[in-house]
């Protein structure tokens, strides 16, 4: 796989550093011998030379001599290491995979040396031993993260793929075709496997045998619901909750429908169920409450009911987007200051996650709070140090509170990572004049003025 880290010798294992050259013979490969530990002169003759004779691709030649080392320092991690690279480049992944396992239990569970059995399970599309593997390894670096989803896809794990896209595009954004392209994939391979194992005639032929089959219900309202039957729908949910009484899934459609059908009563009490519910899961309670929010925008009606609803799940949200989704109802309301609580509260559980990161900074500046904007950047940027918004938001506070020094030094190192972002950067210039202007130093201010304005023509 593609590494993000050219590696040229992996003995950072055991925390040794490259300081001096090794073997003519070893391009690039340095190593400081001192932290070798007490090791004989023969022990660092003969490794030197196993690393030569792989430079030089006489991998053979190269085992040979570490096996020699292992009999000599039996416990190095780094030796073992070594010698799994060799093994893997013969393509002896049997051997490769013992190695790298002896070299983990000697080193810990170091990340190029998982990356490494990582690297000798996919070369065999061994999956299933390959998404442990990958699982750790995103746990160290969460770079990894982006392999899990297709890996996930690969072993059949469906759902856990789906999750690992949504825990991603929630990081990252949604905008990604690679990704895009396999939810799509997913989402096309689960309605098969649904059609394939349920049809509407089995479906109602398990309920007239056993009018108490709660997950038939919940399938036949799925497939009208797909098929676009809002009546058929009704009709079996309200079966539903005649026939299982004490079961609280009939409403995850009855709720939809009463709402819909302007019954805004028994909408909102079918709601409180599925969200005060012990039998539905906080998961798919926040997508119904997500999916509220989203009804209720530009219903009178319905937006007096959303901080009720948001209350009666308040203690069960662990999603971000939840909170999201709340921030921006009542930022469509016109409440920046309840916007901002939820967003804040999202990032509490996220605090990684950049578009709610955005979002506040962005607020914080509409609110006139610059103190808390120049927390909240400050912090955005050392997790984020290439997203040029956020030096530009932090130099805009520092302009209100009337400090165009640290404006000007923020602005202008936001400006080294724009990247075709030609707003943006006319906003940077338009902030520069207004710290030279501060600074008095008016032709400056005028110099940024004139570059913002020639910045339009590209708009």
């Amino acid at each position: 796989m593609n590494k993000y880290i050219s590696i040229f010798l992996m003995l950072a294992a055991l925390s040794w550093n490259t300081t001096t050259h090794a073997q003519e013979e070893v391009e690039e490969v340095e190593v400081n011998q001192d932290d070798l530990g007490d090791v004989s002169n023969s022990f660092k003759d003969t490794f030197f030379n196993a690393l030569a004779e792989k430079a030089k691709g006489n991998n053979d030649r190269a085992i040979v001599l570490l096996e020699n080392c292992a009999v000599q320092q039996p416990t190095s991690g780094a030796v073992q290491f070594e010698l799994a690279k060799n093994h893997f480049a013969n393509k002896s992944f049997s051997k490769a995979e013992s190695s790298i396992k002896k070299s983990l239990e000697l080193s810990g569970q170091n990340e190029w040396m998982l990356d490494m059995l990582f690297d000798i399970y996919d070369e065999q599309k061994d999956y299933e031993k390959a998404v442990p593997v990958m699982e750790q390894l995103a746990q160290i670096n969460d770079n990894y993260e982006e392999f899990l989803p297709t890996l996930y896809y690969r072993i059949g794990q469906y759902d856990k793929s789906l999750k690992s896209l949504d825990a991603i595009d929630a990081k990252q954004g949604s905008n990604d075709s690679r990704r895009n392209s396999l939810r799509r994939s997913l989402e096309s391979r689960q309605e098969q496997e649904v059609r394939k194992e349920n049809n509407i005639e089995s479906l109602e032929a398990s309920i007239a045998k056993d009018p108490k089959n709660e997950q038939a219900y919940i399938n036949l309202i799925y497939m009208h619901g797909r098929n676009g039957n809002k009546e058929a729908v009704f009709e079996v949910a309200q079966d539903f909750e005649h026939n299982l009484p004490n079961s609280d899934a009939a409403h995850l459609a009855l709720y939809k429908i009463y709402i819909e059908n302007d019954r805004i009563n028994e909408g909102t009490a079918s709601l409180e169920k599925i969200l005060t519910s012990n039998k539905i899961d906080k998961e798919t309670k926040m997508k119904v409450l997500q999916d509220f929010i989203s009804m209720a925008g530009g219903n009178l009606e319905l937006e007096t009911v959303v901080p009720q609803a948001i209350n009666w799940l308040s203690n069960d949200i662990e999603d971000p987007n939840a909170y999201r989704a709340m921030g921006d109802f009542y930022l469509k309301n016109k409440d920046a200051s309840q916007a901002i609580a939820f967003y804040e509260k999202g990032l509490e559980l996220d605090s990684n996650n950049v578009n709610l990161l955005k979002s506040v900074a962005l607020l914080t500046i509409d609110v006139k709070d610059f103190n808390k904007t120049l927390k909240v950047t400050g912090a955005a940027i050392e997790k984020f140090p290439a997203q040029p918004l956020f030096y530009l938001l932090n130099g805009v506070a520092h302009n209100n509170l009337n400090a165009p020094d640290q404006a000007i030094e923020s602005i202008e190192t936001g400006q080294s990572y724009l990247l075709d972002e030609v707003k943006l950067e006319q906003d940077m210039y338009r902030q520069l004049a207004i710290s030279y202007d501060k600074k008095g130093d008016t032709a400056q201010a005028a110099k940024m003025r004139s570059k913002a304005q020639e910045l339009s023509k590209k708009l």
